[in-house]
């Protein structure tokens, strides 16, 4: 299944790496605040299932994902 080509946001490539990865954190927390409308295959609820019994087994292995992007290389940035 080919996918539609989407316009990227005016300003978008300006910003490093990590401020493009916030940005789309920001819309996909906008589009979540509607989970009944978001389609979701059947291996990403599986993989998130997995994880989650990961977690709960040892929740002291979890890191925030704005730690990870805080150790990206600057160049990334």
């Amino acid at each position: 299944m080919e996918h539609p080509k989407i316009s990227e946001p005016a300003g978008f490539s300006e910003l490093s790496k990590v401020e493009q990865i916030r940005y789309l954190q920001a819309l996909w927390d906008r589009i979540a605040e509607s989970p009944g409308e978001i389609p979701a295959p059947e291996s990403h609820i599986e993989l998130a299932e997995q994880r989650l019994v990961e977690y709960r087994r040892d929740p002291s292995q979890a890191r925030p994902a704005y730690d990870i992007f805080d150790r990206l290389p600057k160049k990334d940035r």
